[in-house]
């Protein structure tokens, strides 16, 4: 991922994761898209005379699910920082396979797909393979973002189509790892300490799974006990929520990254002043 383009996607942060008639591991790369070298574009579609709506088509399919399900922010903007953390922003996410980045294990859970599929046939419908899927998961998770309270931005055009998923596993690092090394992965993918402190205040809404919390709760450091920096009043709270054990067959809990607007899924800047 170009530091540009990384960039693009850290705005998203600051200004502050069943296929209809196409499945997507069958979806290729529009034919009207210009090689990989050559700029993003505002306005993109509307000067190739390709699709100059497909913004507007856009915006009133996310308003629609938006509508019904505020969560689908939060689940957009997951699904776009994992879909450019591995190969770049090319919607390879969205491709099936056993080995691919929808199915790697940092990927649990991850959601928003449906609207995506829905989005794309609608598009396709009216233009024809001229938009690709990248571009789309851009403008779904700015337009879900503008709804749940963030400044609205341009977002440039003019992304391919991956036909290829390197295994996610391979290359996301791990939900447990120190500050430390996930700043040495941004700095090798050519962002920096900025990039990696915006990136993080996107945890200012949506749902974790108890897994990637459970050790602090009843096993910090491998004691046998609770992380000893949490507050009783927090910790209670978020072992009422996060039992020790599940029930076999029972999906894994989750709980709301802040409790602040959790539920409303506004996007603020509740994570930073949690961090201070």
């Amino acid at each position: 991922m170009m530091k540009g383009e990384g960039l693009n996607l850290m705005v998203i942060s600051v200004v502050v994761a069943i296929g209809l008639s196409l499945y997507v591991g069958q979806m290729q790369a529009a034919v009207t898209l210009p090689p990989d070298a050559k700029p993003l574009k505002r306005q993109f579609y509307k000067k190739l005379n390709t699709c100059a709506n497909v913004e507007a088509f856009v915006k009133y399919q996310v308003k629609l699910w938006w509508d019904e399900d505020k969560s689908i922010t939060a689940k957009l903007l997951k699904l776009l920082y994992v879909d450019c953390m591995v190969n770049g922003c090319d919607a390879s996410i969205l491709l099936d396979g056993p080995h691919t980045e929808k199915r790697a294990s940092q990927n649990f859970g991850l959601d928003g797909f449906i609207l995506i599929d829905k989005i794309k046939t609608v598009v396709e419908d009216r233009c024809p393979r001229a938009v690709s899927c990248a571009d789309i998961l851009n403008l779904a998770a700015r337009d879900a973002l503008h709804l749940a309270g963030a400044p609205s931005y341009p977002v440039l055009l003019g992304r391919r189509d991956g036909v290829e998923s390197n295994a996610a596993w391979v290359d996301l690092p791990s939900p447990y790892i120190s500050w430390e090394k996930g700043l040495a992965y941004f700095r090798s993918k050519g962002l920096d300490a900025q990039d990696y402190a915006t990136l993080l205040g996107s945890h200012t809404m949506g749902k974790t799974h108890c897994l990637y919390i459970r050790d602090r709760l009843y096993n910090f450091n491998k004691t046998g006990k609770p992380d000893p920096s949490m507050s009783k009043s927090s910790l209670d709270k978020l072992r009422q929520q996060c039992p020790k054990t599940s029930n076999r067959g029972q999906k894994d809990p989750t709980v709301f990254l802040t409790d602040k607007n959790g539920a409303k899924y506004r996007f603020t800047n509740n994570y930073y002043s949690n961090v201070l």
